[in-house]
């Protein structure tokens, strides 16, 4: 009788191990995607900034040739 309940014990623990395995994955994948993320938004924030930039400087440019 202990052997079968050592057994059953040892089942769930491997259970919850995989369990705990699959689930660290998952987060590992959903963080990742959420850093991927962050890092484009970062990206689009820069370059809309850096072409806002250059437009305000064209803009000057030509406001200053055409005095």
């Amino acid at each position: 009788m202990k052997i079968c309940w050592f057994w059953f014990e040892l089942k769930l623990l491997l259970v919850d191990i995989a369990r705990s395995v699959r689930l660290s994955g998952e987060v590992t994948r959903v963080s990742q995607r959420f850093g991927m993320l962050t890092i484009d938004s970062a990206d689009a924030f820069v370059k809309r900034d850096q072409q806002s930039a250059f437009v305000r400087s064209a803009d000057a440019f030509v406001k200053e040739i055409s005095r």
